[in-house]
């Protein structure tokens, strides 16, 4: 509560992404004033990409609104199954980099009592700072996020890599053949029966890797596709060197023509995942999605949110496929 008080008391908007009922009491202890925002926590913690952004568009509106900054109280919503927190765990890490520029300060509540020890030190290496009764205190446990990104695993659940491709793409050289490769992929999606708006954003970002590929990478490439009624998969592979950033695509890109790091940045808003790694014969970058009203256990990454709707995630979908094809056609 001080640090929630303190902030209104300096100016700052306070920002709520706790379960509904402990919003509601913060709220109302805090007087209702007009710069608290409360925030759906189902309809932000979704996946990594997604709580960037949604953060980031968060404290520029209360900046626009007059607030000197922000501060937040979020309770992410902890599954202790080991694929569901390594990506909760890589996504807290991610966070101090992408949202430390930024006016904001946050607070991570957790309930230790209901986390085996070896969350609460996943925990504790994400948070360069931990809160106690007398106020934030150092952490001497926080790890460099980088350091957490390399040693904590992906998940695996739900890939499709060990299956027959929908489609793949082969010996691939010439950038010039992009408008080509990109209508086989978007005919193999179209036909996979998925929604039309997750064909055209998850084609377009494939493109955008492909065109990485064939410009920076070393030939050939080879481009694998699966469509399944639960997940759209494609990795794209080269036998180049890569680079070695798991950081990249985080951050806004830069202000410069054409803006840097801009292609990675749409990519992982336009997916639900974006991996790269290293082979044994060259450089790999693997985008997925899942899809909605699946069977399939939820993940952090592909779960439907229910203030995430439909009409939203669509918008979200058609501008994020234009702004790659944009970006598309001004470099070829």
């Amino acid at each position: 509560m001080p640090f929630l008080a303190d902030g209104l008391a300096a100016g700052e908007a306070v920002v709520l992404a706790c379960r509904e009922e402990n919003s509601a009491l913060l709220a109302e202890a805090l007087g209702h004033d007009d710069r608290i925002v409360v925030l759906p926590r189902e309809g932000i913690y979704t996946r990594t990409a997604h709580v960037i952004a949604t953060l980031r568009r968060v404290v520029r509106r209360q900046l626009v609104a007059g607030a000197s900054g922000v501060r937040l109280l979020g309770e992410i919503p902890v599954d202790q199954s080991g694929d569901e927190w390594h990506e909760w765990h890589r996504c807290e890490a991610i966070s101090n980099v992408a949202l430390g520029p930024l006016p904001l300060s946050s607070v991570c509540a957790f309930d230790r009592r209901a986390l085996s020890d070896a969350i609460c030190e996943g925990v504790e290496e994400t948070h360069p700072a931990l809160m106690t009764p007398a106020g934030p205190v150092p952490n001497h446990r926080y790890v460099d996020p980088a350091t957490v990104l390399r040693r904590t695993p992906t998940t695996r659940a739900g890939r499709a890599e060990d299956t027959p491709p929908t489609l793949q793409l082969a010996d691939l050289a010439d950038a010039s053949r992009l408008p080509e490769l990109r209508a086989r992929v978007r005919a193999a999606l179209d036909g996979s029966g998925e929604p039309g708006q997750l064909r055209g954003r998850f084609a377009a970002a494939v493109a955008e890797v492909l065109l990485n590929a064939l410009r920076h990478g070393r030939p050939p490439v080879v481009v694998r596709l699966w469509a399944t009624p639960t997940r759209l998969e494609c990795t794209v592979t080269d036998r180049g060197d890569g680079f070695d950033d798991p950081l990249a695509g985080y951050t806004p890109p830069g202000n410069g023509f054409p803006p840097a790091g801009a292609g990675l940045w749409l990519v992982r808003q336009a997916c639900d995942t974006l991996e790269v790694f290293r082979t044994g014969t060259g450089f790999a970058v693997r985008l997925a999605t899942g899809l909605p009203g699946s069977d399939a256990p939820p993940t952090p990454s592909s779960a439907a949110a229910p203030a995430d709707t439909p009409a939203a995630r669509a918008d979200r979908a058609r501008a994020d496929a234009r702004e790659l094809a944009r970006r598309l056609g001004e470099q070829l």
